[in-house]
């Protein structure tokens, strides 16, 4: 019951939301996995480990295919390259159970979420 109450509750946030919101939200919780991951490598748990990453790399995903290239093409040209960056470390984190790949994808998603959250608050 409670968690059918706080799944409709997730629905209605998401929906209600600002797009710019729920953009932020997805780089934190992108962020969050890059972070998990880490921790999942360092611990040689590779469930853990692709589980993050993949959620991670779902997200960038997402995010890809959200991009207008008509409305802006530069600007979605330039955030497609770097998701496309973002997405290669990702995989090379997990093929290689390597962290330093993730160093680079935190680095570009810290980042844009920073810009993203910037813009946010503009009037």
């Amino acid at each position: 019951m409670f968690a059918r109450a706080a799944s409709a509750y997730r629905q209605i946030d998401l929906t209600s939301a600002p797009k710019s919101e729920i953009v932020v939200r997805l780089f934190t919780r992108c962020l969050d996995d890059i972070a998990a991951a880490r921790t999942a490598i360092a611990a040689k748990d590779v469930q853990a480990k692709a589980n993050a990453i993949d959620h991670a790399s779902r997200i960038v995903v997402e995010l890809r295919a959200a991009l207008d290239h008509q409305a802006a093409p530069e600007l979605a040209a330039n955030l497609d390259a770097l998701y496309r960056f973002v997405g290669d470390q990702l995989s090379m984190a997990n093929l290689k159970l390597d962290a330093k790949p993730l160093d680079g994808a935190t680095r570009v998603m810290t980042e844009l979420a920073d810009a993203f959250a910037t813009v946010r608050h503009q009037p």
